[in-house]
C-alpha cells in the first residue's frame, strides 16, 4: 500500500487496483490521484492470487472489479469513470482546497463538463470495445483469430480512430474535445490507446500520435505509471507469438 498526495484533514479513502499493470482503467484513476496529489491510499490486489475474489473484497464489491474506491465512512463505489468523477467532485469542494488539476480536469461549467462526460461515454461504449476487439487475441485474452479476421478488426479500429481524430481532436485545443488542458477523459482514453502497440506494423493516425505526445509531455506521472503496462503488453504479445509459431511448426511436421 502507498499514499499519494499530501493533504490532511479530510475523510480517508482507499483506492483498490490490480497488481497487474495491464489495466488502463486502473491507470486512469492512478493518474488522477498522482497528478492532483490526492490523499488517497493505494491498495494493490494480487492479480495472480485472485485477491479480488477474497471474501473481504467481495463484501466491498460483489462485482470484484477494480478500481474500487472505499471511503472511511463505508461508502464504496467502482467503475473507473465513476471513481474519477467522484474524486473530482469531492475534492473540488472549496473547503477542501482543490488543486488546479482537479479544477480543470473535470470543469464546473455545465457545457464543458457535458463534453467531458460525452467523451467518457464514447471511450467506454465505442472506442474501447474497438481497441479490445482488435488487440485481445494478440495478448491471449481471447482465442487466436485468422489473418483475415485480424486484418478486418484492425481496419475497423483504424476507421474508428480516424473518426475520433476528426470529431474530437479537430479543434484548437491539444486534448480531446478541444480542451487546452488534460481532462479525466484524456486520463481514460490515452492509456487505452496503449493496447494498439501490440499490432505489428500499425501506426496510429498522426493527429492521435501528437495527442499522446502532448499528453505524455504534460502529465508528469504518465510515463512512470505506463512503464509497467508497456512491459506487460510486450511480454504477453511475445508469449502468444511464440506459442502460435510453435503450434505452426508442429502442424508442418
Amino acid at each position: 500500500s502507498r499514499s499519494l498526495g499530501c493533504r490532511t484533514g479530510m475523510e480517508r479513502m482507499t483506492l483498490f487496483v490490480h497488481s497487474s499493470t495491464i489495466s488502463p482503467t486502473c491507470q486512469s484513476c492512478l493518474l488522477l490521484v498522482a497528478e492532483s496529489k490526492l490523499p488517497v491510499k493505494i491498495k494493490v490486489l494480487a492479480y495472480d492470487e485472485g485477491e479480488r475474489f477474497s471474501k473481504d473484497f467481495l463484501k466491498l464489491n460483489p462485482y470484484h472489479c477494480v478500481p474500487t474506491l472505499k471511503q472511511e465512512d463505508g461508502f464504496v463505489i467502482w467503475e473507473s469513470h465513476t471513481v474519477m468523477r467522484y474524486l473530482c467532485d469531492y475534492f473540488s469542494d472549496s473547503s477542501k482546497e482543490p488543486s488546479l488539476i482537479i479544477k480543470t480536469c473535470y470543469p464546473s461549467n455545465i457545457k464543458a463538463r457535458a463534453r467531458v462526460n460525452q467523451l467518457l461515454d464514447y471511450r467506454h461504449c465505442k472506442l474501447y470495445p474497438s481497441i479490445l476487439k482488435a488487440t485481445m487475441p494478440f495478448l491471449g485474452y481471447e482465442a487466436p483469430v485468422s489473418q483475415q479476421v485480424a486484418e478486418s478488426t484492425r481496419k475497423q479500429l483504424h476507421e474508428e480512430l480516424e473518426r475520433f481524430s476528426s470529431v474530437y481532436l479537430r479543434e484548437e485545443g491539444k486534448y480531446a474535445g478541444g480542451f487546452h488542458h488534460p481532462t479525466i477523459a484524456d486520463f481514460s482514453i490515452v492509456p487505452a490507446l496503449g493496447f494498439t502497440t501490440v499490432l505489428k506494423g500499425y501506426e496510429l493516425p498522426k493527429r492521435i500520435q501528437a495527442y499522446i505526445k502532448d499528453f505524455t509531455k504534460n502529465v508528469a506521472s504518465y510515463e512512470e505509471i505506463n512503464k509497467g503496462f508497456i512491459l506487460k503488453t510486450k511480454q504477453l504479445a511475445l508469449a502468444i507469438e511464440k506459442r502460435l509459431s510453435h503450434k505452426s511448426q508442429l502442424s508442418d511436421d
